[in-house]
This record gives C-alpha cells, structure tokens and sequence, in this order.
C-alpha cells in the first residue's frame, strides 16, 4: 500500500503540490526537527522515523516514508530529497551535500529551517499587506454590481422614456443590462484570465521579461522587491558560503531560485565574470539591481577575508528593512484604491440621483 502511494504522489507529484500543499511550516518543522534529531546523537533513518511518528500531513508522511525506503536502498539523504523536486528545492539538497562532506549538516539543516521560517514570516507580511486591497476590491463589486442590477433599473422605471433620463443614467443602465445578461459568465472570465497569466508567464519567455520588467519599474512596489531580492541574495550567499560551496556553484543556484528574469540574468552575468577573474564587486558595480552599500560590504568582505560575516549582517538589515517598505507600500496603496472606490461609488450613486433630481425639479 505504501509503495502504491509512493508511486502516486510521483506520479501526480505537481497536481498534488497545487491541491495539497506542503507549506512552509511543516517544511520548516521537518528540517527543524531533523536537525535536533541527529544533535541528539540518532542516526538519519532513526531521525526520519522518529518525524515520522508525529506528523501530520498525509502527503509528507509519504515522502518521509520514500526517503526512508531510498536510504534503506544506500541511497544518500541529498539524493533521496533530490528525487522530490516539488518539496525540496535546488538550493536545500545543495547545501545538505555539501554538509557531509563538512560534517555539520545539522547546523545546516538548522540554518535552512531558519531561512524557511523567515520565509513565512515575509510571506505572511505580504499576505497581511495584500488581503485588505482585495477585501475591499471584492466588498466594492458586490456593492455595484448590486446597485447596478438591482437599484438603478428601479429608478429607471419611474420614467415613462429612456431618452430623458440624463447620459450617465443611460449608460448606467446599460452596465445594468448588459451585467444581468452576463453575470454568470464573469466568474469564468476571470478564471480564464488568471489561467491565461500563469500559462503566459511560465512559458513564454518575452510576456516573464515584459512582467518581470514592469515590476521593477512601479513606484514603491520596486523598492519592495529590490529589498526582498537584496535580503535573498545575501542570505543565500551567506549559506553557501557556510557550506563552503564554490561561488560559482552559489552563482548558479541563486539563478534556480530568484523568479525574476533580471536577477536571473544578473547571477549568471556575475558567474561569467567571475570565471573571468573579476571580483564579486567588480561584477556588481554600477548595476541598478544591487545597492551600492552592498557591493560596497562585499568588496570590503573580500579584501578582508571575512564575507560571509558579513553578509550575514547585511541580509539581516534587510530583512528589518523589507518590514518597513511593506509598511510604506501599505500606507501608499489605501489612499489610492480608497480614492478609486469612492469615485466609482460615487458614479454609480451619481446616475441615480441625477435623475431623482429632475424627477423633484419636475414636480415643483
């Protein structure tokens, strides 16, 4: 039974990550407890198994059930993670590889939990800074998609002709009438458009560049990003460096894990530079995607000898920046969504009331 559910979940390994998702805290729990496991003094299979126990997720019980059975095979624990891409990214069974070579994997696997955690931490800042524009996008179309359907055509029947009712009345009604007609098709719309967005970003590479470009063009939202990618950057330096992994192996798998086309691009620029013979720095100056107070630690990191200390002091100034430019991204976006509300609001009850007002000037 287990090994048919094995074979399962790799066989519909990526529909199962979308329906079930392992997220980031029963990751970071797994790496965690792992890490305390073998401090303890247990081997990695005991260690497995003794996670095993208290989990929870079904689908991670799987995976911990397959490393298991590929350990049991002497099969590597790098290796074994390596043959579930969805859960263990390219970066975590790097550095676990590297670890046994060291010999400190737990300090490692305590320092990927670390990073995971911090991970929910900036995921749930974003979430927290995203949901109230959305609460407040979805209140706003129901309240006119309620105005329009049902309150301004019973306005509108007041009047004996269309044609007196003012322009703005007009149109209104027919948003109304074209909405009553198609409101069922909307929801599959917009469906089809998030689709469409998903499809067209994973795979075709000049609408990635277009999307990715524009990012990094928005005010204040690039300032978001630019610190997110600047926190990462220096963290997972940091990382590599601990595990004593070669530049050009962390060059190349900071490009596995950056999203954005640009710093993609610009990790592999650096790793080309730095077969070269030039320095971290050197490759850095003058790009628009790097702070200059970072090339400038990292140049002095190399001068000295000591980068990767610094480069630890330097992602955790960036991680405290990214809460207040999360907060400023914050207090630039409510005023305006607020302002376009209150505008459409004020439209919709604007076409009934121009009406009402003739309808009084008529009477008096």
């Amino acid at each position: 039974m287990a090994e048919q559910a094995i074979q399962k979940l790799w066989f519909f390994d990526k529909l199962l990550v979308q329906l079930f998702p392992i997220g980031l805290k029963h990751k970071t729990n797994f790496f965690r407890l792992l890490s305390v496991a073998l401090q303890a003094g247990l081997g990695i299979r005991d260690a497995l198994y003794s996670i095993r126990k208290s989990e929870t997720h079904q689908w991670l019980i799987i995976v911990i059930d397959d490393i298991i059975a590929q350990l049991s095979k002497w099969m590597s624990l790098p290796d074994a993670m390596r043959n579930h891409p969805y859960i263990f990214a390219t970066e975590e069974v790097a550095l676990l590889e590297s670890s046994q070579v060291i010999g400190n994997m737990p300090e490692i696997l305590q320092d990927i939990a670390q990073e995971l955690e911090n991970m929910e931490y900036i995921k749930q800042k974003v979430t927290k800074a995203v949901i109230y524009p959305l609460i407040l996008i979805f209140f706003t179309i129901i309240a006119v998609v309620i105005l329009l359907i049902y309150v301004v055509p019973t306005i509108v029947s007041l009047f004996p002709s269309e044609a007196e009712l003012p322009a703005l009345t007009r149109f209104m009604l027919w948003a109304s009438s074209f909405l009553q007609y198609t409101r069922w098709i909307w929801p599959l719309v917009v469906l089809w458009i998030i689709t469409l967005y998903k499809v067209l970003y994973e795979s075709l590479l000049s609408f990635k560049i277009f999307v990715d470009d524009l990012v990094l063009h928005i005010p204040v939202v690039k300032n978001v990003v630019k610190v997110f990618y600047m926190y990462r950057f220096t963290k997972l330096l940091w990382q590599f460096y601990t595990a004593w992994l070669s530049s050009i192996v962390s060059l190349w798998l900071m490009k596995e894990v950056f999203s954005n086309f640009f710093y993609q691009k610009k990790a592999l620029e650096i790793k080309s530079d730095l077969q070269s013979g030039f320095s971290f720095a050197e490759s850095m100056e003058w790009s628009p995607l790097f702070d200059s107070i970072v090339v400038q630690i990292i140049a002095l990191g190399e001068k000295t000898g000591n980068i990767g200390s610094v480069l630890l002091s330097v992602s955790e100034y960036y991680r405290r920046s990214l809460d207040t430019k999360l907060a400023i991204l914050m207090t630039f976006i409510e005023p305006i969504l607020l302002a376009c509300i209150a505008i459409i609001i004020g439209i919709v009850i604007g076409s009934i009331f121009l009406p009402m007002a003739d309808l009084v000037s008529i009477i008096q």
